[in-house]
């Protein structure tokens, strides 16, 4: 159509992966006599553990939101004078319908 001013859009997703395989430790490491691998190891444990309790809490609250609403759950700043938020999530895709 020649009266629209974008014609096409394009959305592309690099280097997606499945998210079971980033959590393996199949990556290999070159080893020296300088680096504390056992400090390595606690610090990969450490961040696999944060990775979990985020998954967990991010699935909380898509499991809250489904069964009580797009705004059960909303940041402290939505609920000022200016917030869009609320009003945003009665609207389709965002917008005024």
């Amino acid at each position: 159509n020649e009266e629209l001013l974008v014609r096409r859009m394009y959305v592309v997703a690099c280097n997606v992966t499945d998210e079971k395989k980033i959590n393996s430790s199949d990556n290999f490491v070159q080893m020296n006599l300088f680096s504390d691998y056992g400090e390595i190891q606690e610090k990969e444990n450490n961040i696999q553990k944060n990775r979990e309790k985020e998954r967990k809490i991010q699935q909380a609250m898509i499991d809250m939101k489904k069964k009580y609403g797009k705004n059960a759950v909303l940041k402290g700043m939505n609920l000022l004078e200016g917030g869009t938020a609320i009003e945003r999530n009665g609207q389709i895709g965002g917008h005024k319908a």
